[in-house]
């Protein structure tokens, strides 16, 4: 199973210069530590749980993307994510005993240009 990392930014406080207040943020990211519980689900729950598992990573990598500002990244992972989508509410549908917590819509607006998706 992938583990998404938690991605962490914090400000250091300001320091006076002459033109005036400059301040620092810096990013950090932490590895998630999980252990292998999939394994003791029947296959089709590890099947939904990979879904969700790269749900998740793409939504991060939407974010870094941003970050980045990289438009190729963001056109790949937007013309990515309806199959990723489409996958696990595939898997989720065929869960039996249904969970409890619906699973929601996973709709995003589509614009291939960072600013335009941005925009509201």
């Amino acid at each position: 199973m992938l583990g998404v990392p938690i991605l962490s930014c914090v400000e250091i406080p300001a320091v006076r210069e002459a033109s005036g207040v400059a301040s620092t943020i810096c990013c950090y990211s932490y590895a998630v530590v999980t252990t292998s519980v999939t394994e003791r689900l029947p296959l089709e729950r590890q099947l939904a749980v990979e879904a969700m598992s790269l749900y998740m990573l793409v939504e991060n990598e939407f974010r870094e993307a941003r970050a980045d500002w990289n438009q190729n990244r963001f056109r790949r992972l937007m013309r990515l994510r309806p199959r990723v989508a489409a996958r696990l509410r595939r898997r989720w549908e065929i869960l039996n005993p249904q969970p409890r917590i619906p699973l929601g819509t996973l709709r995003r607006r589509y614009h291939p240009n960072i600013a335009g998706h941005l925009r509201d």
